[in-house]
This record gives structure tokens, sequence and C-alpha cells, in this order.
């Protein structure tokens, strides 16, 4: 088993890659005129910044939390009201529903196979999202 200073190593570790990952990428975009090959590089780079983003958080969230507790434990130093979260985080949900019916009519509409394999991604993407959001409001409801 690993210990919390082993993890920490290791998230600061995949924060240096995929910051170099977004350097690279961005290089990359620079140099090719492909459509579709930019859009791929573009969501390449905005994924690697984001999951950057989401381990400093999580170092973050580690350094200030006992190591007894899980994240699903921690607490932000403000009080939210987790029927407030609850809510939001469901308003979410509707709206990706509503985003993954527009994409799944467009996917349809459409005869470009390029643009399907492309429109068909980003419909993968908002179901990862829904199941997401569907796994954090079933954690608060746990903790209220």
């Amino acid at each position: 088993m690993t210990t919390v200073g082993g993890i920490i190593r290791l998230l600061k570790r995949q924060v240096e890659i995929e910051k170099e990952n977004v350097k690279q990428v961005s290089e990359t975009e620079k140099k090719v005129d492909n459509a579709a090959a930019k859009m791929c590089l573009l969501e390449i780079r905005l994924d690697s910044q984001k999951h950057a983003d989401m381990l400093n958080r999580i170092l973050e969230v580690l350094g200030k939390t006992p190591s007894s507790k899980t994240l699903w434990e921690h607490r932000i130093g403000s009080y939210a009201d987790p029927f407030v979260v609850k809510s939001q985080l469901e308003k979410h949900m509707k709206i990706e529903d509503q985003m993954i019916s527009h994409i799944e009519e467009e996917i349809e509409q459409t005869k470009d196979e390029g643009l399907k394999l492309l429109l068909q991604h980003i419909a993968d993407d908002e179901r990862k999202h829904h199941k997401l959001l569907e796994e954090i409001t079933k954690h608060l409801r746990k903790i209220d």
C-alpha cells in the first residue's frame, strides 16, 4: 500500500508530465494545418491542462486533509449548503442531457463521417460528465 507521501510524489510527477504535454501539443498545433487534427490536438491540450489543474487541486486538498480522511470526507473551508450544491449539480446534469440530445440530433442530420466522429466524441464526453455528476451527487447524499 502506498503512503500519502508516495501518492503526493506520484501526483506531482503527473502534473509535470501533463504540463509538458500541454507545451508539446501547443507547439504541434502551430505546425498542423488539417482542421480535424487541429481540433483533436486542441482537445488533448485542454484535457492535459485540465488534468494538471485537477491534480493540483487534489494535492492542495491532500495537504490539508488528515491522512485518515478520504477526499469525500474533506470539507472546503467555507460552509456550502449540501442541498444547494446538490441542486446545482442536478441542474448541470439536466443541461448535460440537453447537450447529449442536441448532439445526437446533429449526428443524425449529417452524412459527413469526419463530423460524425467528432460529434460522437463530444457526446461521449458529455455522457462521462453526466456520470461523474451523478456519482458526486450520490456521495453528497452520504455526507449530508
